[in-house]
């Protein structure tokens, strides 16, 4: 695999990678959706699957982490230089912005979920202007709006029963959404000083100290004597939905930063709803295919955009 990425890379720009990276990790960071519902048909709760994900992941994180330092060892003053960076990009970005994921999937479907999560790239952009000054182009702008036409047909016909509840689910992930965009944007300096799998990995070791203390916290989190799908469901959901996502996207915004990353993660919904309709049977109407076709075009916008750099 990694002889193959290595000759892919010679043959291919790097936005050309970027945008292969970015849409990989995509596709299974959209698959989990469908895993969190699957394992919440077990009877637990948000508390109980992130404390689960994050005891599997983080082992996994700190190997990779010896791994590369055996390969090419890090300073520890840059490390400490972005001590705090880590801390934030791990407790929100990956820690916060995750359990609010999750606890919004208790109450909406995985289609409406993926939707709301992927109105970041918005956030991407108005902190990209706050903090960096960087104002996006017109091609940016277009494929954003058209993927927000597109997200808000579905919500649309989503949002029309049970308004609390969604009302309640949606703004979690919506707030889920507001953080993530922040570790994208601010993660970008500490990407490019630490390379994209250690700055991820150390972020996730912190993600995972943040959730040990929030069930230190709350002291009576049930993870043991579980039923044995709800551990497997766990462990698909942190190897292929957190490990290997978390590093695609991490090298993608390396390549083409987070703007280009997070619109191009317009693409994530349109997975998800066709995901949600084979696997959990979801409804799949006019309006999501008309919205469905809005994402897309969004998203290849942002593709050929990324090729043209």
């Amino acid at each position: 695999m990694l002889a193959i990425l290595r000759q892919f890379k010679e043959r291919r720009s790097p936005a050309s990678l970027g945008v292969i990276l970015a849409f990989f990790g995509t596709l299974l960071f959209s698959f989990k959706s469908i895993v969190v519902k699957l394992a919440y048909q077990w009877d637990i709760g948000s508390e109980q699957l992130i404390a689960l994900r994050m005891m599997i992941s983080a082992p996994i994180y700190l190997l990779l982490l010896v791994w590369h330092y055996q390969k090419q060892p890090f300073s520890s003053q840059v490390v400490l230089r972005y001590f705090w960076l880590l801390v934030f990009a791990g407790t929100s970005g990956y820690y916060l912005a995750s359990f609010l994921d999750l606890w919004g999937l208790e109450m909406i479907s995985a289609q409406l979920e993926r939707l709301i999560l992927f109105t970041y790239p918005g956030f991407v952009m108005l902190l990209s202007l706050i903090f960096w000054k960087k104002v996006p182009n017109k091609i940016t702008v277009l494929a954003l709006v058209i993927t927000y036409i597109g997200i808000a047909v579905v919500v649309g016909v989503e949002a029309q029963h049970q308004a609390q509840t969604v009302l309640m689910g949606g703004a979690l992930v919506l707030l889920s959404a507001l953080l993530f965009a922040a570790y994208l944007v601010l993660s970008k300096t500490g990407i490019q000083a630490l390379g994209s799998q250690v700055f991820t990995c150390f972020a996730m070791l912190a993600a995972s100290l943040a959730v040990a203390i929030h069930m230190m916290v709350l002291g009576d989190v049930q993870v043991w004597a579980l039923p044995l799908p709800v551990y497997l469901w766990a462990a698909v959901m942190s190897i292929f939905c957190t490990v290997i996502p978390s590093l695609l996207i991490a090298a993608a915004i390396a390549r083409l930063g987070p703007q280009l990353v997070s619109i191009l993660g317009g693409l994530g919904p349109v997975m998800t709803a066709f995901m949600a309709v084979a696997i959990l049977g979801e409804p799949f109407g006019w309006s999501h295919f008309i919205g469905t076709v809005l994402v897309v075009t969004g998203a290849w916008l942002v593709v050929f955009e990324a090729k043209s750099n």
